[in-house]
C-alpha cells in the first residue's frame, strides 16, 4: 500500500490536491493522510507514522517548508517528498532537502499525474529489491534475494530467510497486495513463496532451494505452476 501526506495550510488548494490524486488510476491500494500545519506532520512522523510520499507546500502558515522539510530528515525518513508552490523560486530551495519533484499551483492535473506515474513505478521498483518490516520497534530491511516465503500466523506474519526468521504485526491480503506479483505468490491461504528460491513445484508442494517444502492449495496449484515456469523463463532470457 502506498502511503501518501499532504500538508498544506490553505484548505482549497489542499482539498483541490487531494481530489486530483483521487482520480489518478494507481496500481495498488494507497492511503492519504492530510496536515494542515508542519508541525503536525512532524510529530506523526516521530510518533512512527510512515509515509512513502509527501506533499509539502513551501508556505505554510507562520511555518517554512524547507525548515519543516529539514526536520523530516532529521528523523531519518527517506519518504519522497514533492514540493508544492506558487513561485518556481521556490522550488529550486526543495532541492536542498533532496525534494523528488515539485508542483506549481493549481496544480496542473498532467503534471501531477506524471509525478505520481514516476513515483509510483520508483518505488514498485526498490520494493521489489528490498522488504521493510518493522520487528522489536525497529525498521529492519531485508534484500528479496534472500526472502524464502511469508507465513500467516493470525494477525501476524512470519518472514523467513536463509539465515533469520521475524515475526511481526501484519496480515497475509495486506501483504500479498504489497509484494512484486511477478516474485512472490500466494501458494496457500497461510503462505506467499519467493519464487526466486523455489528448487521444483511438484503436486501440491513447492519445494525451496533449502529443502524446506511448502504446500500448494488445489485450486492454485496450476496457477503456482504457471507463475514459476513464467519466472523462471524470464530469468533465463
Amino acid at each position: 500500500m502506498l502511503k501518501i501526506a499532504v500538508c498544506e495550510d490553505e484548505e482549497q488548494h489542499r482539498r483541490i490536491l487531494v481530489d486530483l490524486i483521487s482520480r489518478y488510476p494507481f496500481k495498488s491500494d494507497y492511503c492519504l493522510t492530510t496536515f494542515s500545519f508542519g508541525y503536525e506532520l512532524v510529530a506523526a512522523i516521530n510518533n512512527r507514522r510512515d509515509f512513502d510520499v509527501i506533499f509539502l507546500d513551501m508556505r505554510l502558515d507562520q511555518e517554512d517548508g524547507i525548515d519543516i522539510a529539514n526536520e523530516i530528515r532529521k528523523t531519518g525518513n527517506t519518504a519522497r517528498i514533492i514540493i508544492t508552490t506558487s513561485l518556481i523560486e521556490y522550488a529550486v530551495l526543495g532541492y536542498s532537502v533532496n525534494a523528488s519533484d515539485f508542483l506549481l499551483k493549481p496544480f496542473p492535473e498532467d503534471k501531477l499525474f506524471q509525478v505520481l506515474e514516476k513515483l509510483e513505478n520508483g518505488i514498485s521498483q526498490s520494493r521489489s529489491k528490498v522488504h521493510e518490516i518493522d520487528y522489536n520497534d525497529e525498521k529492519i530491511l531485508l534484500r528479496s534475494d534472500e526472502i524464502l516465503y511469508f507465513e500467516s500466523l493470525g494477525r501476524k506474519i512470519k518472514v523467513v530467510t536463509f539465515e533469520a526468521e521475524y515475526t511481526y504485526n501484519y496480515t497475509i491480503s495486506a501483504l500479498e497486495k504489497e509484494l512484486d506479483p511477478v516474485r512472490f505468490v500466494l501458494c496457500h491461504r497461510s503462505y506467499i513463496v519467493n519464487l526466486k528460491n523455489v528448487k521444483s513445484i511438484k503436486t501440491r508442494m513447492a519445494v525451496l532451494k533449502n529443502g524446506v517444502m511448502l504446500p500448494i492449495s488445489p485450486k492454485r496449484n496450476q496457477r503456482v505452476y504457471d507463475a514459476f515456469t513464467r519466472y523462471m523463463a524470464g530469468t533465463i532470457e
